[in-house]
């Protein structure tokens, strides 16, 4: 007999996207507070939403959503033609000399612009011209999604992500697509960027579609004003 995968219904894509959408903003508060390992299941999460493995249409087609995605990458200027890191931003300390910090909006001088997922998904963010690299989100996350970082995730969450992932099983591991044989600056970017897409989904479903987070964020305390 053969063994079928179950379609779900409308009502239960709708819910897995609401449950996926909560784990990004969990692990990106997570990841915020230190816990660098994070980065690996938001890349995760983000491909569950966005990623169309099978041919069958991503979770957000499914589900009927047409938005457009914030992008928060400035434009690359070919006449100067020097190296960009478009969403993460070079941070060095003593103890890590190849530290990036994703951008996360806090550069007035770069635009908070909506495009459509398409250009959102394949604008090239990090590029090198002396190297050949012309990298996209979707280069990035693919990535990142099949890579184990050696540092930490936060263990409450495991359940949860472990979860999310029964629930639609990825199954993508591919250690070719992975950081692993990646130089060590450009895998630092790449992690940093990471948590940069997160933000401009997040900011995206936060704006156009704000009853995913209803009852997720705290109410403001009216006594505090």
């Amino acid at each position: 007999m053969e063994n079928k995968k179950q379609t779900k219904t409308p009502q239960e894509l709708d819910n897995y996207l609401k449950d996926l959408l909560h784990f990004i903003a969990k692990s990106t508060q997570a990841f915020d507070m230190g816990f660098d390992g994070e980065v690996q299941r938001m890349a995760v999460a983000i491909r569950a939403i966005v990623d169309d493995p099978d041919g069958t249409g991503s979770l957000l087609k499914k589900i009927g959503i047409d938005i457009e995605f914030y992008d928060n990458c400035p434009e690359y200027d070919a006449k100067l033609a020097l190296p960009m890191s478009g969403i993460a931003l070079f941070a060095p300390t003593n103890k890590d000399k190849n530290r990036y910090v994703p951008r996360l909006g806090r550069n007035p001088g770069v635009q908070l612009k909506k495009v459509s997922f398409e250009q959102w998904w394949n604008k090239h963010v990090i590029i090198d011209e002396g190297q050949g690299v012309r990298i996209t989100r979707k280069d990035i996350v693919y990535r990142v999604s099949n890579t184990t970082p050696p540092t930490s995730a936060r263990p409450m969450l495991n359940e949860e992500f472990n979860k999310l992932i029964k629930e639609n099983p990825i199954g993508w591991v591919d250690d070719n697509a992975g950081l692993k044989k990646a130089p060590m600056q450009l895998a630092a970017m790449e992690l940093a960027s990471t948590r940069h897409i997160a933000f401009e989904l997040l900011l995206t479903f936060e704006e156009q579609r704000p009853h995913y987070f209803e009852g997720f964020y705290p109410e403001p305390n009216p006594n505090l004003h």
